[in-house]
């Protein structure tokens, strides 16, 4: 996790800080892995973008997002231009708050 001390700091006060920074996490990681695919442009891991934009395009249209697997984060993301298909969604298993509390400790 690429986070400042300032921000390690914070995420110790506040729990929702805590899965933000997780999110963030698992975004850049799962990009990573699909980074060196010429088809794929991963503006998701630039910080030029702003938030709502999505994580990784394919093929320049294809709208591709890094989400929680939660039925909230999941409907939020089915209702944001471009996204026609769940499977539009790469989903990632949620933290949960012990989890947090232990890697912020």
């Amino acid at each position: 996790m690429s986070i400042s001390e300032r921000q390690f700091e914070a995420a110790q006060q506040y729990s929702w800080l805590r899965a933000a920074y997780y999110h963030q996490d698992m975004v850049e990681t799962t990009l990573e892995k699909v980074a060196g695919d010429p088809n794929v442009v991963t503006p998701g891991l630039t910080d030029e973008v702003p938030l709502d934009y999505p994580d990784a395009l394919l093929d320049g249209n294809n709208v591709v997002y890094v989400v929680p697997g939660t039925e909230t984060s999941e409907r939020a993301h089915l209702s944001r231009p471009g996204v026609e298909d769940p499977d539009q969604l790469l989903r990632y298993q949620p933290a949960t708050e012990d989890f947090l509390a232990e890697v912020f400790a």
